[in-house]
């Protein structure tokens, strides 16, 4: 206690030394908790279901085609008849529909799920029940279970929801449950209905219309599960050819949800850590530059018989109380960073609502500053304790074996802290270069000055082919009336938005081989203006004319990659056809390549017109001049034609494109964030450190002065002395680099993780830097008084 009252005294006595500290450990301690909290909502805390680490996705593999896939129906259904290691196997089917009523439509995520979901998963709806067997049965499937954030939103917590009935695409379902408000399904699902498998299912090789995960068995492990469902899918490859050539992974369940940001955050957090430790050596430099101010309090105190372990323990209880303030205004700043981190991620990252400031969060942040405390506050205690006494008590100079200690260390503050932020820039430096390669990438349409909106033809109303082509065709033409339009587009999807529909094929010169050894394209169903409307090109033949209707000669469009890739780029006139449908099409057109990632390989592309077949949405691109059209006036003619239709998605196309590279965009703005910090605080350092340097060398300048020294030579030796602990801390940072540039390698795209140009400039930046940081001090060294020095000798 005596201790902790001085060094609260010692404290009172600096304020601008406290503040400095404080302000420069809440920074680093805020945002490494920040981070943190992300990271433990994310992949550390455990999915919200009982005994969550026993759940199991399935995929199935087929490489290069399909190194990832969903596993076929038939599959399935082996596997939950044969299997031993999973006490349920579940499979579920994503969705969206309108939902209609009293209130203006909207939108859901929905979620086909089998009647095992809920006892899967062991949770229970908070109200009502899940599903049985019989719900699952076609004609028997008129039942839902809402989400709790549905529920409040929509019904208001209604407690009278359970049996009442709700419209989704006009049809009515029953609300049978609800679930907790914890309850998440990983996907964002609002509502659950019953997966109805069509018929055939059980014997069905190649259709993959639903994910498939199960809970093992308490006996059971990964490995176990792994060779037992891969022998009974290798069984069933024996007895059909369907099946061969696809193999099984099984992937934890938390795993498979936060794969695609695993390394981001894994990056991120090590970038935190070096922010911090870059705070840590600033603060430990300021320490040891204000115990040379104490030095004659030490020597005293030891003259006293104060040994040097109470004297390191009395320093180091100041730079605890130091930690622990820092902490607590950390906490502050970790507060206020979780819900800006949040707020920046973007709508898809994974387990986002689970990310908290929680006791957790807390504990971490008590710990990293009693940790900090410890790494800032043990080395300058341990050389402070390290006096001359009767040199310092005669009123002597320094100790030259002190001030080699001091020199080395100020020395490997420099070097760690160019290092460190020659890492974190080269971090932010590739990931920007690769945002600007993003943003050059030709999608194959142009984005701007175009609108998407979505909008479902549910078989409920729209049974029939001829009735979603009477009612897409009215919408389009609507639309296409609207000031400002020059081109209305349809499509079941668009590039960047979400949907899509692949299609086995073959070709005339393609003997008839097993549906797995065909080639897959993905495959749009488009209305005659849909390339005019997204300005994709057609470089031979001819698009899609108002006389290709469905009584008309069957013809398709494929893209360039298609043609060069089965036709040698010959393809007008012959002929192609989806498998098992056998519905030969004669190609009329050749059109360019379309990307539907910024950062993917072209695909094979093939386009029918949606006047022969059809598909249970439509997204509509809307083409139109500088005057921009109002996302209103869009919503008004589709409300006009439809009053109970739902109208979704209604953005500009480049919004979609956008929000296809916004993880890049996230990892980038914080990589550059923490980045930039670590720089400032890097300059501060190298300022900090040249400067005390100066001020403890000022006899030895004054002496070479005297001596017949110029001042160009006291400020050339200075900046020598600098630029060597900035040429180390580069070429050590560059051997850092090189390893974290390895963890980002799949974030980057269009340059290499040795990228000379990103390398050489952050160099040259941390060169100019340094060097800047370095100047200011050294041409003070010039302005020393040669006399009040000497004379003080």
């Amino acid at each position: 206690m005596h201790d902790l009252r001085f060094a609260f005294r010692q404290l009172v006595k600096a304020p601008g030394f406290t503040l400095a500290v404080l302000l420069t450990l809440a920074g680093g301690i805020g945002a490494c908790v920040a981070i943190f909290s992300v990271v433990s909502g994310v992949l550390l805390r455990p999915l919200p279901y009982p005994e969550s680490d026993r759940l199991v996705v399935i995929r199935e593999t087929n490489p290069p085609r399909f190194p990832e896939f969903r596993p076929s129906a038939a599959h399935y259904f082996e596997w939950q008849e044969a299997t031993t290691q999973f006490e349920q196997l579940v499979a579920v089917r994503a969705g969206s529909r309108s939902l209609t009523g009293s209130a203006e439509p909207i939108r859901v995520r929905t979620l086909g799920v089998t009647p095992n979901y809920f006892t899967a998963l062991r949770t229970p709806p908070e109200r009502g029940r899940g599903f049985a067997a019989d719900d699952a049965l076609r004609g028997n499937d008129g039942v839902v279970v809402l989400s709790h954030g549905l529920w409040q939103r929509r019904f208001g917590g209604r407690p009278d929801i359970l049996e009442q009935t709700i419209q989704l695409d006009e049809h009515a379902f029953r609300v049978i449950g609800v679930m907790p408000e914890a309850f998440e399904s990983g996907d964002r699902s609002e509502v659950f209905t019953p997966l109805v498998w069509p018929e055939g299912a059980a014997h069905d090789h190649v259709s993959r219309i639903a994910d498939v995960f199960g809970r093992l068995r308490p006996s059971a492990s990964l490995e176990s599960a792994q060779r037992e469902v891969a022998r009974l899918s290798e069984q069933m490859a024996e007895q059909n050819p369907d099946s061969k050539g696809w193999g099984v992974k099984l992937v934890p369940m938390l795993e498979f949800r936060v794969k695609g940001v695993r390394a981001i955050l894994i990056s991120l957090l090590g970038a935190v850590a070096f922010l911090l430790l870059i705070a840590c050596t600033n603060v430990a430099n300021l320490l040891l530059a204000r115990a040379t101010t104490r030095t004659k309090e030490i020597a005293t105190r030891t003259a006293l018989g104060a040994s040097r372990g109470r004297i390191v323990r009395q320093l180091l209880v100041e730079a605890i109380v130091l930690a622990g303030l820092g902490g607590l205004l950390g906490l502050l700043v970790a507060h206020w960073g979780v819900g800006v981190l949040t707020s920046l991620a973007p709508d898809d990252f994974p387990r986002r609502s689970e990310v908290a400031f929680d006791l957790r969060t807390v504990a971490f942040a008590l710990a990293l500053s009693l940790l900090t405390g410890l790494i800032f506050g043990l080395a300058p205690a341990i050389q402070t304790a390290r006096v001359d006494v009767n040199e310092l008590l005669k009123g002597g100079g320094r100790g030259a074996s002190a001030t080699r200690r001091s020199r080395t260390w100020r020395g490997t503050v420099v070097v760690v802290q160019v290092a460190v932020t020659l890492m974190l820039l080269v971090g932010a430096g590739l990931l920007m270069r690769t945002f600007a390669e993003l943003e050059k990438v030709n999608p194959g349409f142009e984005p701007r000055g175009a609108l998407a909106v979505r909008v479902s033809l549910p078989k409920e109303r729209f049974a029939t082919h001829e009735q979603r082509v009477v009612f897409t065709e009215r919408i389009a033409h609507r639309l296409a009336a609207l000031p400002g339009v020059r081109a209305v587009g349809a499509s079941q999807f668009v590039p960047f938005t979400p949907g899509g529909d692949y299609t086995y094929f073959r070709t005339d010169a393609q003997s008839a081989t097993r549906t797995a050894e065909l080639p897959a394209t993905s495959t749009f169903y488009i209305s005659p203006d849909y390339f005019k409307a997204m300005h994709i090109p057609v470089i031979h033949g001819r698009p899609f004319e108002s006389f290709d209707t469905a009584n008309a000669a069957h013809v398709a469009i494929i893209n360039e990659t298609m043609a060069k890739t089965h036709f040698g780029g010959n393809a007008l006139g012959k002929r192609i056809t989806g498998v098992p449908n056998e519905d030969w099409r004669e190609i009329v057109g050749v059109v360019g390549d379309v990307k539907q990632e910024l950062d993917g390989a072209a695909e094979m592309q093939l386009y029918e017109p949606f006047t022969q077949i059809s598909a249970g949405v439509a997204v509509f691109v809307i083409r139109h001049d500088d005057a921009t059209v109002r996302p209103d006036a869009v919503r008004s003619v589709i409300y006009e034609i439809d009053k109970n239709q739902s109208v979704d998605s209604l953005k500009p196309l480049p919004d979609w494109v956008a929000e296809s590279i916004s993880g890049q965009r996230f990892a980038m703005l914080l990589f550059g964030v923490f980045s930039g910090a670590a720089l400032l605080l890097s300059v501060v350092g190298v300022y900090g450190v040249t400067g005390y340097a100066v001020t403890q060398r000022e006899r030895e300048f004054s002496i070479r002065s005297a001596l017949g020294a110029q001042t160009r030579d006291i400020v050339r030796l200075v900046l020598l002395q600098s630029g060597k602990l900035i040429a180390v801390g580069v070429a050590t940072g560059l051997v850092g680099a090189f390893a974290l540039a390895r963890l980002l390698d799949p974030f980057l795209f269009g340059i290499s993780r040795y990228d000379p140009l990103t390398y050489g400039g952050i160099v040259l930046l941390l060169i100019v830097v340094g060097g800047v940081a370095a100047l200011v001090p050294a041409l003070r060294a010039r302005r020393v008084d040669l006399m009040s020095v000497l004379r003080a000798e």
